[in-house]
């Protein structure tokens, strides 16, 4: 039986949105108002889970796990969160195994997923990407990009041409496919055990942004639209 509870938090108390889950799906959505709302989603078993939810020097602390007596027996919890809050707010999400989906903020998110996928739609300021197994997709715009996969594939593209900054990115045996706006200035550094590049924007070693990817066993693409 789906048991969904919801939960209001007065925007202008929070700068930070931290969110921690062991295998739901942890969506935000950004939507401006007053108010930020808090869903969380699965059937929630009290015996078995842990639920906390906070409000800490202008950080908003969401924490879904399993109990830990029920985790050493296989009971990895199944909830998760859905959240909308203003879109100047900082994001911190953490993630086992479910789906990361984050839409429409502008100040950038730290983001460590160990094998879900994670998803970008619009998503704006300094990010940071780790995933253990997951792939990484999505539609940005940073000057300050980091991103750390194990195995799963990077396809980020940029919304609009990036005027400086850089994009780093680290992938074991994953491939990686970037993509700018036609006339984009990028420099790129590829470094790849076997993996091989392809640049549709041409190299330009002087251009303000710069691209730097290291692969174990992955392709680069950088592609232009």
């Amino acid at each position: 039986m789906q048991n969904t509870q919801h939960w209001d938090f007065r925007a202008e108390e929070v700068k930070v949105i931290e969110v921690d889950a062991d295998g739901g799906d942890i969506v935000l959505a950004a939507e401006e108002g007053i108010t930020i709302k808090v869903e969380l989603t699965g059937d929630f078993k009290p015996g078995k889970t842990e639920l906390a939810m906070k409000i800490e020097k202008s950080r908003l602390v969401l924490t879904v796990k399993s109990k830990k007596s029920w985790f050493f027996f296989g009971g990895s919890c199944k909830n998760g969160f859905k959240i909308s809050a203003p879109s100047r707010t900082l994001l911190a999400v953490k993630n086992g195994l479910g789906k990361v989906s984050i839409a429409g903020f502008a100040a950038g998110a730290a983001i460590s997923s160990g094998a879900g996928e994670v998803q970008l739609h619009g998503l704006s300021g300094p990010i940071s990407v780790k995933s253990g197994a997951g792939t990484v997709n999505g539609e940005i715009y940073s000057e300050d990009l980091e991103v750390k996969s194990g195995a799963g594939a990077v396809n980020l593209a940029w919304t609009k041409n990036p005027g400086s900054g850089s994009a780093r990115i680290k992938n074991g045996a994953g491939s990686t496919t970037l993509a700018f706006p036609e006339g984009s200035k990028v420099a790129v550094k590829f470094k790849s055990g076997a993996g091989t590049m392809t640049n549709e924007l041409g190299e330009d070693s002087s251009a303000p942004f710069k691209v730097e990817v290291k692969s174990g066993a992955g392709s680069l693409a950088v592609k232009k639209f």
